[in-house]
């Protein structure tokens, strides 16, 4: 089972390596993906991702890692996955491109991984901390998920795609748009960019 499972993940890293060209560009996996933003105090302290995988993947993950076949995922179990599956991505940002301030950080350590399943869909979340909570009416955040060799097409989800944890007065809203500005596999594809907006406390 354990050398099943590191040959079907090798041929996956290869395909991730090896680009197909625009022409034929077909995505391998697909995911829709919402993100959390976790407010404190009014501060930005980080955010949180959840990936649900499309049915051929997901059956995939199934058929790899729940080996007592009970239909869940144990503690276990999904600590294979986080280190098999979302270790791998360190070097591609876990498919998440963060500007803080306008400028990319590059730096990410997710923590909190959880796996779940529902319905045959193999949902993946975990999140991201800042190293100093930010300010956001003083400084734009924003978030993008890609990968920019489309083996894995990142797309938001539809209900709901960003969601505000801790805005106690509501002064804060996620704004999603098309970032024509930066296509990217050749230019073909235009991500979808989730920024972070907040508007002042009211003089009293």
């Amino acid at each position: 089972m354990a050398l099943q499972r590191h040959t079907r993940l090798l041929a996956a890293a290869l395909a991730l390596a090896l680009p197909a060209c625009p022409a034929e560009a077909h995505p391998d996996i697909s995911m829709e993906c919402r993100v959390l933003f976790n407010m404190d105090g009014g501060k930005l302290t980080g955010f949180g991702e959840a990936w649900t995988f499309d049915e051929a993947f997901s059956a995939q993950l199934v058929f790899d890692y729940d080996e007592n076949h009970d239909g869940r995922f144990d503690e276990r179990e999904a600590k294979a996955m986080e280190t098999e599956v979302l270790g791998r991505l360190a070097e591609i940002h876990y498919y998440t491109y963060l500007t803080v301030g306008g400028t990319e950080r590059e730096t990410l350590q997710p923590f909190g991984f959880r796996a779940s399943l529902d319905n045959g869909a193999v949902t993946f979340a975990f999140g991201f901390r800042f190293p100093e909570p930010i300010d956001p009416i003083a400084t734009k955040v924003a978030v993008e998920l890609k990968d920019p060799d489309f083996a894995v097409y990142a797309a938001l989800t539809q209900d709901q795609p960003a969601v505000l944890r801790g805005d106690t007065e509501g002064r804060c809203a996620a704004t999603v748009r098309d970032d024509a500005e930066h296509p990217y596999f050749d230019g073909t594809i235009i991500p979808q960019e989730i920024s972070l907006t907040c508007r002042p406390a009211p003089y009293r």
